[in-house]
This record gives C-alpha cells, structure tokens and sequence, in this order.
C-alpha cells in the first residue's frame, strides 16, 4: 500500500512539475533561438520541449537526487542567446555567420557542455563547485536576471525588428498595444497568483492569463485568429524529421566538428558547462534541507551531463536542475527520482499531442513570464551589504560580475 502512494505521489508531482517546467522550457528556448530572428521561435520552443524531455528521462535515472526536476534554464539561455549574438554579428575579427551555420556550433556547444559535466562528475568535482564563492554564483545570476530582462523588453513592447531597446522606450509610437496589454495581463496574474490560489503554479496562471488576454483582444481584431504571419505568437513548431532521423543526423555532424569550430565556442561550453552545475547543485543543497536527504553531487553532475548529451542528440536545449520545478514537485508529493522521470513523461505527452495549441502562445507572454523570472533572479538584498562596512567587498564583487 505504501509502495501505491507513493507512486501515486510521484505521478502528481510530476505532472504539477510539468505544468511549471513547460511553460519556461518553451521561454527559454524562444528566448535563445529569436536572436537569429523572429522566424527562428518555433524552433526555439520546440528546442525548450525537447531539451526538458530528454533530461526528465535521463537524468533522474542516473543521478537519482529524489525529486529533482532538470529542466531548461536561465543560465543556459544567457549562455546561448550571448553566443549567438556573437556568431551572428561577429566579434574578434571574425565576420559575423548565417543561422544555418550557427546551429551546428550551438548544438556543439550543448554536446561539449554535456562531456564536461560528465567529466567534473567523474573526476569528483562536485564537491570543489560548492566552493566557488557567493559573489561570484549571485553575481553572474543577477547579471543573467538583467540580460533576460532587457531581452524581453522590446518583446513586451512589441517593437519592431531592429529596433533599439532605449530608442524604443523613448518613443511610444513604436508600441504594440496589442504585445504590452498581452504581457502586462501575463506579469499581474503571475504576481497575484500566490494570492489567488496555491494549487495552481504562477507560470500556469500567468499562462493562461496571457492566452486569455489574447483570445480576447482578437474578437476585436479578427487577423489575430489567423497563425501563418502572426508575428503576436509562437507559430507553427516543427521538429526536424523523427526521433532517429534527429539522432542520426546529429551523430553524423560530429564527423564535420573542425578544430576551428571548437576554439570558436569552447568558452561558451566551459561557462556553461560550469553555470549548470552550480544551479543543479545549489538547487540539490536545497532540496537536501526539505527532504532531510543527501544528494550525491558527482553522480548528479554525471547524470545531469548525460541528460544534457541525450538532449543534443534529440534537438534540444541544454538545462540544469531547476528550483522552481523541484518545488512544486516535491509539494505535490514526489519524493523519489521517480517523479522526475513522470515529468519527462509528460513533458514527450506535450510534444505529441499539444504542439498544435502551444503555437498559439503569445510571444509577449513568454516575455512576461521571464520578466518575473528575471525580478526574482536578482538579488535584491545585496544592497543590504552597503550597510555594513565587512560586507562592502562582497557587494563590490557582485556589482563587479553584473557590470561584467
């Protein structure tokens, strides 16, 4: 009978975990991906779906942290959204390349970010992450919490393509209204969710807030109920071929990896590489404190590095294991790794049979979902530490790394 509830404990937290890693999996990869351009946001959110299917059924099954949710994060859509802005417009005399030659690079970043974790995990360096210092990890997340919001902005706003952020705030008429009362109805019932109810996660409701908002504006404006062109939502989302014709055409670029593509990356990948193992162990400290467990940090990091190789092969975006998600799964009732292999279920469920409802989605409320968590990334209390005469070095560490 115990065996039974907990099963059934492990099916609801997974699925509730699910409705929160959804919705940020498919805004972090719209996130990443849109840089190359607005036609690339299909791409991006399938890439998100992929990626949080891939690692909620590898990763539970080799680093077993009880009820840990891998997911596609903020660090990794940083990393990524900053690499091909580089790729896309050149740097360091390199002359700026196509989106069709930049995915590959991306992909093998992903892959090379995905050998390294594996690598520190099995060299034991998990335990020598932990000692990076607080500066240093609230540093880069508040910086990343700055760079997501000042991506989203112009998305809220629904400037045009090209448009400079400041130019665009300084003149009202390159305003979407249609964008800015989607993501304002989005940001408002994400806030007052907590308010609302408790049963029913913030990005869910903030979701839906934001679909409805909407649906509601296109009965007045009927070319909103039309997909093809629609620049207001996600679009139609398309996976590349099958599984295996995904798998074997990734194996197949491996052949193609030229020296000159790896120098071209190999700091994205180690920064990377590095980010989401500190999100994944920090998340795993905490999860240590609810559930009065021990995780194991080299086999996580081991687990999460192939999680994130099962992701590369599949299409999708690199994750690291989320706070969030792991939350809610563990308030729902999953307490065993079982739980994150069912939100990976039902993560594959939502690629098979919701694709066609998720190109509905608004861009504008992706934006707004990240707008709030991009707010809560940012450290806050660190202009606490300006009160304090021992603690004033650690607050110009931080603003050393967010100016960085």
């Amino acid at each position: 009978m115990a065996i039974n509830k907990n099963w059934v404990g492990d099916i609801l937290g997974g699925m509730t975990a699910m409705l929160v890693a959804l919705p940020s999996s498919i805004a972090f990869g719209v996130l990443a991906y849109s840089t190359l351009g607005a036609e690339y946001a299909g791409m991006g959110a399938m890439a998100g779906l992929l990626g949080a299917a891939a690692m909620g059924l590898v990763t539970p099954l080799i680093g077993r942290t009880a009820g840990l949710i891998a997911a596609p994060c903020a660090p990794a859509a940083a990393v990524l959204t900053t690499l091909m802005l580089e790729l896309s417009t050149g740097h360091d005399g390199i002359p700026g390349l196509a989106p069709e030659t930049i995915l590959p690079l991306v992909a093998l970043t992903a892959l090379l970010s995905g050998l390294l974790q594996v690598s520190y995990g099995l060299l034991r360096g998990g335990s020598l992450i932990k000692f990076i210092p607080y500066p240093v990890v609230t540093g880069y997340l508040s910086g990343v919490g700055l760079i997501i919001a000042l991506a989203q902005l112009p998305k809220v706003l629904g400037l045009p393509s090209g448009t400079p952020l400041w130019q665009g705030l300084a003149d009202p008429s390159h305003w979407r209204m249609e964008s800015l009362v989607i993501g304002a109805a989005t940001v408002v019932m994400m806030v007052m969710a907590p308010r609302i109810t408790q049963r029913i996660p913030a990005a869910i409701m903030g979701l839906a807030g934001g679909v409805a908002a909407y649906f509601l504006l296109a009965q007045f404006n009927p070319a909103l109920m039309q997909l093809d062109g629609n620049s207001l939502v996600i679009g139609k989302m398309q996976a590349s071929g099958s599984f295996l014709d995904s798998v074997t055409s990734r194996a197949r670029s491996l052949s193609d990896i030229r020296f000159r593509d790896v120098s071209l990356i190999f700091v994205h990948a180690m920064t990377l590489s590095v980010l989401l193992s500190i999100d994944t162990l920090k998340t795993c400290v905490g999860l240590d404190a609810l559930t009065r467990n021990r995780h194991h940090s080299n086999r996580e990091l081991i687990g999460q590095g192939i999680g994130n190789l099962v992701s590369f092969l599949s299409g999708g975006m690199p994750g690291a294991g989320t706070m969030g998600p792991t939350l809610v799964n563990i308030s729902s009732g999953g307490h065993s790794y079982r739980s994150g292999i069912v939100e990976g279920i039902f993560v594959v469920l939502a690629v098979l049979f919701l694709s066609s409802l998720i190109a509905w989605v608004p861009i504008s409320t992706l934006a707004g979902i990240l707008l709030v968590i991009a707010y809560r990334m940012f450290d806050k209390h660190m202009f606490m530490l300006l009160g304090f005469k021992d603690s004033r070095t650690d607050f110009a560490g931080i603003a050393a790394v967010i100016i960085t």
